[in-house]
């Protein structure tokens, strides 16, 4: 009798062994199942509506026109003929925008016309102009002076302010020379030059709670182990990096 019990007591015991394996692999084999249903569900909505990313292009090293250098999805946010280098031919600057995706990364490329037609792609960057969104600084122009300086500002409303980044061409390289920032804060404005050739910085305060307004500058000096450049550098996080004012 005991030994009955004892045999039914071990057939038992390996019929729940057996069951536990089986539910373990069932479980094992779902869990597999969900996570590859999940991933392929989050990769193929992770990319829904955004198609192909503007730093997935191959610009053309040469065009006969502008257009030659507008890939799709590209459209032109921004646009300005002028001389940048030391010949008497006119240069184009263009800001591309991805027009199906806002949160695309925006390329700045500066088009050098050639004596023989055409232009050259002379420099690209991608930290000149930041994307549309969410960057609030959202407006902005180009412009080229009488100096052959290019300027790119970008306009924001509120604490976001105002940049503007001045660039010049130095021995063959597009430089950033000079970034000048506005901001409004409660009761004052703040204006701040900063000259990254001489590494001299200029803060305007402006008490805007006196009728008088008055204002008080802030200047000093800095140091740059390098030139910063058009194609490498963004001219935000450069300023992050400079003095301060005390406002």
């Amino acid at each position: 009798m005991n030994r009955k019990i004892f045999f039914l007591l071990v057939a038992i015991s390996i019929l729940s062994c057996n069951k536990k394996s089986d539910e373990k692999k069932t479980v094992s084999v779902k869990d597999t199942l969900n996570k590859n249903a999940f991933q392929d569900e989050y990769e193929e909505s992770e990319g829904e509506g955004f198609g192909v990313s503007l730093k997935e292009l191959q610009f053309p090293k040469t065009g006969k026109n502008v257009e030659a250098f507008v890939l799709e999805p590209c459209e032109i946010k921004m646009k300005v003929e002028g001389f940048l280098n030391d010949d008497n031919l006119k240069d184009i600057v263009i800001v591309l925008q991805n027009r199906d995706n806002r949160e695309d990364s925006r390329a700045t490329l500066v088009l050098l016309q050639q004596e023989v037609g055409g232009y050259k792609l002379q420099e690209l960057s991608w930290e000149a102009v930041g994307p549309e969104y969410p960057d609030y600084q959202r407006l902005g122009e180009i412009s080229i002076d009488a100096e052959r300086k290019l300027h790119i500002l970008l306009e924001g409303t509120g604490p976001v302010g105002n940049r503007e980044a001045t660039y010049k061409f130095i021995n063959d390289k597009l430089v950033l020379v000079n970034i000048g920032t506005f901001h409004t804060g409660a009761g004052s404005w703040l204006s701040s030059e900063y000259d990254l050739i001489s590494g001299k910085y200029d803060h305007e305060v402006t008490n805007t709670l006196h009728d008088s307004v008055p204002s008080e500058h802030q200047i000093g000096e800095f140091k740059l182990k390098r030139q910063m450049l058009f194609a490498n550098d963004n001219p935000d996080t450069i300023v992050e990096t400079l003095p301060h004012a005390n406002w």
